[in-house]
């Protein structure tokens, strides 16, 4: 600043006015009309200098106070203090004070959260034998084991038909149902019973099986001559169900259960005539029609307990039944009198499928025994029925068949 204050002022000095021609005037007299100019420069360049000095001065005082850093107030020479200081937090400052202020929760995600509750221990087993809802009266909880055989005596109910062409001939098989023998149906459950009335979990699988013999004979079925006809049907079941026994007023109690049911149901029928009879008539010795629906659905039952005397004898009944949603696939086949080029007879096919749903009921009633000293065992006998509808509905070629059973149930079971 006070350089460039000393080139301004000599440059105010120094500048001159370029010399002028006066006519009739001499050089001094030009020299003393120049001398006044010069002084009158100077004295304009010292006020402005000083002027300039003094707004300086001005600028270099002290202002108002500022707020600054703790550190700035040690000198360079001085150590700043070891003790770190607490920053402000902005939880720290109120900005809102006229609105309520709820606690944090928590107060940093790195701090874990007080529970605002606690929960004490079990004082034992979650699962536990109670006598207000496990009576004596009731099957206790723990393993149940139930089997039981049918002696029952099957139908098969047979309406199927469909078309077959085979060495160039198209014809009707439609073939009945052969009466079938008698036969043994076992069934075996196990399951487990939970404590505190929380019911029990069973699985179940039953089988049947048979078949028969007989004589066929008509147009569709044996043409040429009475033809042998054998009819097999095979049954098989598996239910996973949930149960709970319940007490009923005065000496009645009963017992339900809700579950799923699997099926797979199978049934053919085949005639066959004496050759020579065939290959001189229809040239088809042999037809064949089979039927089988597999299905899963719904499946509940009810059972029903009366006692009758003290020393164990009871009257039982029950009754279930299941909806199963599944296919029905028919096969319809013929065999012809007439080898082929690799020496084998000519055979013909016609197969058909659907969608179908498939109702199915059974029933039993009969008496029962629970031995007073082993109230965990039971025994029972009496009469049993069950149907099957839709088993072999085709409504495309108007098909239809149906199964059911009937005869005596023998069945014993644990802590049930």
């Amino acid at each position: 600043m006070i350089s460039a204050l000393k080139t301004f002022a000599l440059g105010v000095v120094t500048l001159e006015d370029p010399p002028r021609s006066v006519e009739g005037s001499d050089p001094q007299s030009i020299r003393a009309n120049r001398r006044p100019s010069a002084v009158t420069r100077l004295f304009l360049a010292l006020v402005f200098g000083m002027f300039v000095l003094h707004t300086r001065a001005g600028a270099q005082q002290p202002g108002p106070t500022l707020p600054v850093s703790p550190l700035s107030t040690f000198a360079p020479s001085e150590a700043a203090p070891t003790t770190a200081l607490k920053p402000v937090m902005s939880s720290d400052v109120n900005v809102l004070p006229g609105l309520p202020q709820p606690p944090d929760q928590p107060a940093s995600l790195y701090t874990p959260s007080t529970p605002t509750f606690t929960c004490d221990a079990l004082p034992g087993p979650y699962f536990d034998c109670d006598p207000r809802v496990d009576p004596p009266v009731l099957p206790q909880p723990g393993w149940l084991f139930d089997v039981e055989v049918g002696v029952l005596l099957p139908h098969v109910m047979n309406d199927m038909h469909d078309a077959v062409k085979v060495n160039g001939v198209t014809s009707r098989v439609q073939l009945p149902g052969g009466t079938l023998d008698w036969t043994g149906a076992p069934r075996v459950e196990l399951g487990y019973r939970l404590p505190e009335g929380f019911g029990e979990i069973a699985l179940a699988y039953r089988f049947l099986g048979a078949q028969g013999t007989g004589t066929a004979s008509g147009p569709f079925a044996a043409p040429d001559a009475p033809g042998s006809l054998l009819t097999r049907l095979d049954i098989q079941t598996a239910d996973l169900d949930y149960a709970s026994n319940e007490l009923s007023i005065c000496t009645w109690w009963m017992k339900w259960r809700l579950g799923l049911r699997g099926a797979d149901v199978y049934f053919d029928s085949q005639v066959t005539e004496p050759f020579a009879v065939a290959e001189a008539g229809s040239g088809v010795s042999e037809r064949r029609d089979t039927n089988n629906f597999w299905g899963i659905g719904p499946h509940g039952s009810l059972e029903i307990e009366r006692r009758l005397t003290d020393w164990g004898l009871m009257a039982i009944g029950r009754l279930e039944g299941s909806i199963l949603l599944g296919r029905v696939d028919q096969g319809f086949f013929e065999t012809s009198t007439t080898r082929g080029g690799g020496g084998q007879f000519l055979t013909g096919q016609t197969l058909e499928s659907n969608a179908m749903a498939v109702p199915e009921l059974e029933g039993n009633i009969g008496l029962g025994w629970r031995p007073p000293s082993c109230p965990a065992f039971r025994l029972f006998a009496g009469y049993e029925y069950e149907h099957w509808w839709d088993v072999a509905h085709m409504p495309d070629t108007g098909s239809v068949g149906e199964i059911y059973t009937q005869g005596v149930l023998l069945r014993a079971d644990f802590n049930y």
